[in-house]
């Protein structure tokens, strides 16, 4: 008489559930990647844009600053009104807006006696709206 021997391995129905099980943590496992990937990608519109925000800040800080006669105060970057570099040179998804503005004599923060200008300079990716910046910086230009 034959015996039968014991068949070792996995049936057809555990097969499935290790499909489902492994299916399943696959499908988790790519939706953190993907989340990952744009958190990401946030950071970096982030760190650039606080770089180029910092670039034009300390253009118009050394210009501020310059002895030469035909820059200081009255620097033609310093004048009042709004400059737009759509895009930004040599970033052509970024736009940056320079706004500068007086503020009068003796009104805080602007010392009595000086004159005062703000410089406001936001940049923002293209395709963002304007009130979700990616780097902001207002300061303040003292002349006394």
């Amino acid at each position: 008489m034959m015996r039968r021997q014991r068949m070792r391995g996995f049936s057809l129905i555990e097969l499935v559930a290790i499909i489902v099980v492994l299916s399943v943590g696959i499908v988790s496992l790519l939706q953190v990647f993907g989340a990952a990937t744009r958190t990401i990608g946030n950071n970096v519109d982030g760190q650039l844009g606080a770089q180029l925000t910092q670039e034009r800040a300390e253009q118009l800080l050394a210009d501020r600053r310059s002895l030469d006669p035909a820059r200081g105060y009255s620097a033609p970057s310093l004048a009042l009104g709004t400059v737009n570099e759509v895009p930004v040179t040599a970033f052509p998804n970024y736009w940056r807006r320079t706004v500068i503005s007086t503020i009068a004599s003796g009104v805080s923060p602007c010392p009595a006696g000086a004159t005062c200008k703000q410089a406001l300079v936001t940049v923002a990716r293209t395709g963002n709206p304007i009130t979700q910046p990616v780097g902001q910086v207002v300061f303040m230009l003292v002349n006394y």
